[in-house]
C-alpha cells in the first residue's frame, strides 16, 4: 500500500493529534489522583486560592531572605567603616611612602564601600524575580570590598 504526499500529511496530523491527547491525559493523571486523595472536590476556586497562597508564601519567604541578607551586609559594612576609621588613624604612623599607598588604598576602599552601599539599597527594590541577581551582585561587591580592606591593611607597618 503506497501513501501519497497528502495522505502522509493527514496521517501525520492524525498521529500527532493522538499523541496530544495522550500527553494531556498523562498530565491530568496527577490532578485526578490528587483530587481522589481528598474527600473534597477540586474546583477552580480551590486551585486559584491554593495558587494565591503559594505566591504569597513565596513572596514572604523572599522578603525574609532579603531582610536577613540586608541586615547581615549592613552589619558588615558598619564593621568595615569602623576598620576604615582605624586605618585612617594609623596613616600617621606610617612612613611617607607607605602613607601614600595607604591613602590610595583608603580612597579605593571608599569607592568600593559606596558601590556596596548602592547594592544594599538595591535590595530594598528587588522583586522576587530579580532577587537572585541582586543577591549575587551585592555579594560580589562585598567580596571586592573585603579584598580592598585586606589590601589596605597590608600597607600598614607591622607592630
Amino acid at each position: 500500500m503506497c501513501i501519497d504526499g497528502v495522505e502522509a500529511i493527514v496521517m501525520k496530523n492524525y498521529v500527532g493529534g493522538l499523541w496530544g491527547f495522550v500527553g494531556i491525559g498523562l498530565l491530568t493523571i496527577p490532578v485526578v489522583v490528587a483530587a481522589g486523595a481528598s474527600d473534597k472536590p477540586v474546583t477552580g476556586d480551590t486551585v486559584i486560592r491554593e495558587s494565591q497562597e503559594v505566591v504569597t508564601a513565596t513572596k514572604d519567604y523572599t522578603s525574609q531572605q532579603k531582610d536577613a541578607f540586608q541586615r547581615k551586609v549592613q552589619t558588615e559594612l558598619d564593621e568595615m567603616q569602623v576598620r576604615n576609621t582605624q586605618l585612617r588613624g594609623q596613616v600617621n604612623h606610617a612612613s611617607a611612602e607607605a602613607r601614600a599607598e595607604i591613602q590610595k588604598a583608603i580612597r579605593e576602599l571608599e569607592k568600593k564601600k559606596d558601590l556596596a552601599n548602592k547594592k544594599v539599597d538595591a535590595i530594598h527594590s528587588a522583586t522576587a524575580s530579580s532577587w537572585e541577581r541582586v543577591n549575587s551582585k551585592t555579594a560580589a561587591a562585598m567580596d571586592d570590598l573585603r579584598d580592598s580592606l585586606t589590601q589596605a591593611l597590608s600597607h600598614l607597618p607591622s607592630r
